[in-house]
């Protein structure tokens, strides 16, 4: 079986701590822990700045547009009276 020798201090007074606030052992609150921040650091990072420069463009897009072509129901073409692809 692999091992997991931390010598600190500090962590260990940590895991045991939260080992007993939460009634498990110590491995489990290291596990739970560790498998919690591997979920965060795997999900997607969001890119602020660019997230901010698609909606800034988006708004810009919305103010030059024809107000007529704004009101017009961007699927209408897409279907025939039947409501079937056309």
């Amino acid at each position: 079986m692999p091992t997991l020798n931390i010598k600190s201090e500090e962590a260990y007074q940590l895991a045991k701590e939260l080992a007993e606030l939460e009634g498990k052992s110590m491995t489990a609150v290291v596990i739970d822990a560790v498998r919690e921040k591997l979920d965060r650091e795997r999900e997607p990072k969001i890119n602020e700045e660019r997230v901010q420069y698609f909606l800034e463009l988006g708004r810009r897009v919305r103010e030059s547009a024809d107000p007529e072509w704004l009101a017009t129901d961007p699927t209408a073409d897409l279907y025939d009276e039947s409501g079937l692809p056309r």
